[in-house]
């Protein structure tokens, strides 16, 4: 796209986003049933029914109600609304709350949502996937604020001279030379557990309800015991719940007429009955809404974050836990499957021409994406624990296929020998990551009439495992072929749809830049097709066109696989040839490209323009003085940019003309025509290829020597270098680039680059150790690896913790010492980043940091506590030994007097022999390692229009139109909030920019609030201590100094 092209669109952006995202507030009232009173809300005409319910139930006021629907002038409305639709309703409208009845699934969503009250705002729990998801700390880390803010009066000069000792605060005796501790990394105040208001609330033992029963309205049958120790049977009916006669031993479920305790709510019954409940309920309830509003609710439109290093969680015993499962899906579990294909491509087919319809459109896209995900990530642990039955149980373990929840789920290895001459497992492990980014790019293009599947790939234990949806009819006979473009067996048989390959060609083609090229099958005849013949297209059951296996959308790195995947130099070959250029290198060749053309092309009319003059026509010698002095006046005081727009509105060209497209199939095994358009798609790609390697990364290096960019850890490397283009097997090529530019600036860089190395390897290493563990060995192979690539200085010879009962030569991984695994990584980082590591480069690394990394690479999560990895010195041993020394004189005189004592008499301090201590001979013991959990890539969609706008907005605030860019970036919160919901990495993004501009506005407080909605949004997300969210809390320290509270801005800093 010309830059006429991008600032017309922008231009676009910025006239019609304001006016058409602006809508009016509606300050509704709700009036609530019987004296309980009246609550306002106030919400948008675009707002479902079904959301303004949710919201009503989540305010504390009216948490008590569920089930419930609402009525406007005594009629009901339909809760699938919108608000704007139901007729009559006006901004100040007056709604009422009605009572319903309950059928089975309300009465479990209400016990349900009863129990996550009870479990307070971060609800711990071990069936989660990991240990303290989606956590924040923002509440913890702001304490008590119980200073007076600061006024303009108490910040006098004279306080400077003032003989008052200064004030204590965060940073009082901190060495800030002394490195952070583990064990401070969650907040000592963080308080998990929520107050306790009942001892148990389980399903009685008298479920399911007998037949007569369900003719009286019965539904379930609950136990509650109270603080009190009374144990309360209690019916659920379709008119509510109370309290019955029944007991452990006798089934009475009518009405107890002598505690005569009913309630439509079972939160109103229990508080009827028992008046500590009605205590501590209340005393819950301040505990929550001490939190931030975000703090509280869950994170339905992204995969929430776990910490890599936690507190041993606390088990509590709850009786009711197992009844999670029938209390969420029913006793069929039928609520539980989705058809989650049809789901997604049903939303993708929603209208979209109005922005009100997009803005719909993405948000169902984006809340189905994420709950596949989720939905995913337990089926792929199911499959890995060998839970699952495979399809072809008779096929090779490898070639195992699985259907779980409605989830299609297959490994991520070459089970089929299809990457054979390519690298085998190692070429289709690479394939599986490459076909999801060819998911996101599609999905990002959003072209009618192409669908890709709802698609996730999940790590664990070893295991790649690839989740997709299921396409309608792929399980049907071998004869009915729906396969109608591109090849199934390598070009032996090759399909060309015409509407298919029509429907690529619109928009595709075009944004990928593809060229539409002959591909030649077994027999000789050519198709032509726009992807690579190992792009599928698929025609579904249900009529519409799939895209698979996407891993080929981009072409091959020649140049790389030319000089690397052979040996050479003392290198071993590079273990794979699925070396492929990334898109936004592609992207940014063609622009490289396209600006080498219109420079040219500008040339060229210039000089057809200075040909073109008659040679009739002379100016005298003073007109030629006079327009050579302008034209120098002109080159004096008009800028460059300025100058070099002019000219380029004086020389019109017709973009159109540029031609430049990729062919994917050059350099594969795809048979293509001789010809010369083939030798020049050869060339270009080959030019791609090096414009990677001698234009893009020295133009890293440089960013990062002018600190455009400034890498905080591994992640946000690889960020930067995806985000330009560059492959992360040229990490060891960034590396050598850094050291020769011999640049002590960027000398931190150079040490990231190599750290990322060596986490890149070690993950690989203990993936592969980790796929050949059970269960009982995970915690004991991770602790024996931690200890010989981390903490070898402590201890040089670990000796790895086995399993009783076998011996250390039946596992592999037992095997491992810190010189062996110190050959190993230097050999894998040498295989993959063509780079030699110094001899002690595992020994440089900074210990939690790189913890950090690998345990965040491969999903462990360790104990939050301070590890030692220095040895002992020769003061402590001493010490270590007086003590020792000390204790066993103190066991022996215990002894002595024992032997004294009467014969057949037991002494009664004899449990009061003292006991050595136990002191750890490695850094790590198996019961540091507290979880093993997945690492998720999901094919997450992204509102484009949201990000346009959101880029407008910052456009216009940098070119000084500040008004105007304010109301963009406010317009672009909405539509994100709308889109992404309140807990996304995007929308965390957006909040901090707009808080920046509130605070240099000095609108504090505005500022102060959307400031916290960021961090809390980036802990629950990115993660509690991710670069993102440690720049938040600075931020956030900055603006409450600006806002005079001091000692909260330091305690902020402090914990950042």
């Amino acid at each position: 796209m010309s830059d006429n092209q991008e600032k017309e669109q922008q231009l676009h952006v910025e006239n019609q986003a304001p006016e058409e995202v602006v809508e009016e507030a509606y300050e509704l009232t709700v009036k609530l049933p019987g004296t309980a009173g009246e609550i306002k809300i106030i919400t948008s005409p675009r707002e479902a029914i079904q959301d303004i319910k949710q919201s009503i139930m989540e305010s504390p006021d009216t948490c008590a109600h569920s089930c419930f629907y609402l009525a406007y002038k005594g009629k009901r409305i339909n809760d699938f609304m919108e608000l704007g639709e139901v007729e009559g309703i006006t901004p100040e409208s007056e709604l009422e709350l009605i009572e319903d009845n309950y059928n089975e699934r309300d009465v479990r969503l209400h016990i349900t949502r009863l129990r996550d009250l009870l479990a307070g705002p971060y609800k711990p729990s071990p069936s989660t996937v990991g240990i303290d998801p989606a956590i924040s700390f923002l509440t913890a880390v702001t304490g008590v604020i119980d200073e007076e803010v600061n006024t303009e009066a108490d910040k006098k000069m004279d306080d400077l001279f003032s003989d008052e000792p200064v004030p204590e605060h965060v940073f009082t005796n901190v060495n800030i030379e002394e490195r952070s501790k583990l064990s401070k990394l969650t907040p000592s105040n963080f308080q998990r557990v929520a107050p306790e208001c009942i001892k148990s609330l389980t399903l009685s033992g008298w479920n399911p309800v007998p037949h007569g029963q369900k003719l009286k309205g019965d539904l379930l049958y609950l136990a509650v015991t109270t603080l009190e120790g009374e144990t309360v049977h209690i019916t659920a009916s379709t008119k509510g719940f109370f309290i019955n006669n029944s007991s452990n031993t006798k089934f009475d479920p009518s009405l107890n007429y002598s505690k005569r305790a009913s309630a439509h709510s079972l939160i109103t019954l229990l508080q009827k009955t028992s008046p500590l409940f009605a205590a501590k309920f209340s005393e819950l309830q301040d505990f929550i809404t001490r939190h931030h509003m975000l703090e509280v609710l869950p994170v339905n439109t992204y995969y929430p974050n776990h910490p890599w290093a936690v507190d041993t969680p606390q088990h509590l015993y709850d009786p009711s836990r197992p009844c999670e499962p029938f209390l969420v899906a029913g006793s069929d579990a039928v609520e539980s499957l989705r058809d989650w294909n049809d789901e997604l491509q049903s939303h993708r087919e929603l209208p979209k021409s109005v922005l009100q319809e997009r803005v719909l459109r993405e948000r169902l896209i984006t809340k189905v994406q994420a709950e596949f995900t989720e939905a995913a990530v337990r089926g792929a642990m199911a499959v890995v624990n060998g839970s699952v039955v495979p399809l072809n149980p008779l096929e090779e373990e490898e070639s195992h296929m699985y259907v779980y929840n409605n989830i299609f789920f297959s490994k991520g290895n070459d089970g089929r020998g299809i990457f054979e001459e390519l690298g085998a497992n190692e070429a289709a492990h690479v394939a599986t990551g490459k076909d999801l980014e060819g998911v996101k790019i599609l999905n990002s293009i959003d072209s009618d009439g192409l669908y890709t599947l709802a698609s996730a790939i999940v790590d664990y234990k070893g295991a790649r495992i690839v989740a997709q949806s299921i396409v309608p009819g792929i399980f049907r006979r071998q004869d009915e072929n729906t396969i109608i473009y591109g090849s199934v067996d390598n070009g032996v048989k090759i399909s060309a749809d015409e509407k298919f390959h029509e429907s690529i060609g619109k928009d595709v083609a075009k944004s990928l830049h593809l060229a539409e090229h002959a591909v030649i099958d077994q027999e000789n005849t050519e198709f032509k097709l726009f992807a690579s013949q190992e792009t599928k297209g698929l025609l579904g059951a249900d009529g519409r066109r799939y895209m698979l296996d996407l891993y080929r959308l981009n072409p091959v790195d020649i140049e790389f696989q030319e000089s690397e995947c052979v040996e050479k130099d003392g290198k071993p070959a590079y273990p794979h040839k699925m070396t492929l250029l990334r898109p936004e290198l592609m992207s940014l060749f063609w622009e490289h490209k396209f600006r080498q053309w219109v420079k040219v092309k500008t040339e060229e009319i210039k000089k057809e323009r200075d040909d073109a003059k008659p040679a009739a026509v002379e100016e005298t010698k003073a007109e030629q003085e006079a327009k050579a002095e302008e034209a120098k006046l002109e080159e004096t005081n008009v800028g460059e940019m300025e100058k070099a727009q002019e000219e380029e509105d004086d020389i019109k060209i017709d973009v159109n003309e540029f031609k430049l497209t990729f062919n994917p199939d050059v350099f594969t095994t795809a048979k293509l025509p001789q010809t010369e358009q083939t030798k020049q798609e050869e060339e270009t790609i080959r030019e791609a290829s090096k414009f990677l390697s001698n234009e893009v990364i020295p133009s890293l290096v440089l960013d990062f020597a002018s600190y455009a960019i400034s890498p905080l850890d591994g992640d946000a490397l690889t960020r930067a270098m995806h985000r330009r283009g560059i492959n992360m097997r040229y990490l060891g090529k960034l590396a050598e680039l850094i050291s020769l530019s011999k640049d002590k600036r960027i000398e931190h860089v150079r040490k990231l680059a190599i750290q990322e190395m060596i986490i890149r390897a070690s993950k690989r290493l203990l993936r592969k150790y980790l796929a050949n563990c059970s269960s009982e060995e995970v915690g004991l192979c991770i602790s024996h690896f931690f200890n010989c690539l981390l903490a070898s200085s402590f201890n040089p010879k670990p000796s790895p913790i086995v399993p009783e009962g076998t011996n250390r030569n039946d596992f592999e991984w037992a095997q491992l010492t810190p010189a062996a695994l110190k050959t190993l990584v230097a050999q894998q980082v040498l295989l993959r980043f063509r780079y030699k590591l110094e001899d002690d480069a595992i020994e440089q690394l900074n210990f939690i940091p790189a913890l950090r990394e690998i345990c965040i690479r491969v999903g462990v999560q360790v104990n939050a506590r301070d590890y030692r990895v220095e040895p002992y010195s020769e003061e402590e041993r001493a010490a270590f030994a007086a003590e020792d020394a000390a204790i066993q004189a103190a066991i022996d005189r215990k002894k002595q007097e024992q032997s004294h004592s009467s014969r057949g008499k037991k002494s009664k301090k004899q449990n009061d022999v003292p006991k050595k201590p136990t002191r750890r001979t490695t850094t790590f013991i198996p019961e540091d390692i507290l979880n093993l959990m997945p690492t998720v890539k999901q094919a997450s969609s992204r509102s484009v229009f949201a990000e346009e706008t959101f880029e407008a907005g910052k456009m216009s605030i940098a070119q000084g139109h500040k008004q105007l860019g304010l109301e963009l970036l406010l317009e672009s919160l909405a539509l994100h909030e709308q889109t992404y919901g309140f807990l996304h990495p995007e929308t965390s993004k957006c909040y901090a920019t707009l808080a920046m501009i509130y605070h240099h506005s000095e609108e504090r407080e505005a500022a102060l609030d959307l400031q916290r909605k960021a961090v809390i949004a980036a802990e629950r997300t990115c993660g509690v201590d991710h670069p993102e969210t440690i720049h938040h809390y600075l931020n956030l320290g900055l603006f409450e100094h600006a806002a005079g509270r001091t000692k909260l801005a330091l305690r902020y800093i402090r914990h950042a």
